[in-house]
């Protein structure tokens, strides 16, 4: 049976990234914000630690002004 919620330490160990870097993403809206509990602690869903795991995959082309041609 799959879990239906996981915790932060939880998903930071899925995930493979920081603390800080999970919560950077958050704070710059990189990713969309996740449920809290009535603790206020953030809590996850499978579908959140895919579109983690989205965004950290995602590959962003080179700036034209870093090419080298011009």
């Amino acid at each position: 049976m799959n879990k239906k919620f996981y915790s932060t330490s939880e998903v930071l160990t899925k995930v493979r990234v920081s603390r800080n870097t999970l919560f950077l993403w958050f704070k710059h809206r990189k990713i969309a914000e996740v449920r809290r509990d009535r603790n206020n602690h953030r809590i996850f869903t499978a579908h959140d630690i895919q579109r983690i795991l989205h965004y950290k995959n995602k590959l962003i082309p080179p700036a034209k002004a870093l090419s080298g041609g011009g």
